[in-house]
């Protein structure tokens, strides 16, 4: 019973130190060519995350700028404020005349 239970408690801890050494990773000696390919991946990513965000932009720009103009097309002017406004402007002071220029003749 005593070498049974010994063996068993040197299995299960064996078994859990080799476990926990398998996980650690090794310390990296530098840049490898995963991390170099991962570099080249979230610049890659990041510079079509940037174009995306101009397009859309652009993109809501012009149709903001499109909706504008659609919306000057389709609303008519006012025709019944043009006799109000012009009625209602004050009488112009009557023109005098110009005096007609005077051309020096030389004798």
């Amino acid at each position: 019973m005593l070498t049974r239970r010994t063996l068993s408690l040197i299995f299960a801890a064996l078994l859990t130190g080799y476990s926990a050494a398998a996980q650690t990773a090794p310390a990296a000696a530098g840049p490898q060519g995963t991390d170099v390919l991962s570099w080249a991946v979230w610049w890659v990513a990041g510079l079509a995350l940037l174009m995306a965000i101009i397009t859309g932009s652009s993109i809501a720009s012009a149709a903001q700028r499109y909706g504008a103009e659609v919306a000057a097309e389709e609303t008519p002017a006012p025709r019944a404020a043009e006799p109000v406004a012009a009625a209602a402007r004050p009488l112009a002071p009557q023109a005098r005349p110009v005096a007609a220029p005077v051309e020096c003749v030389a004798a």
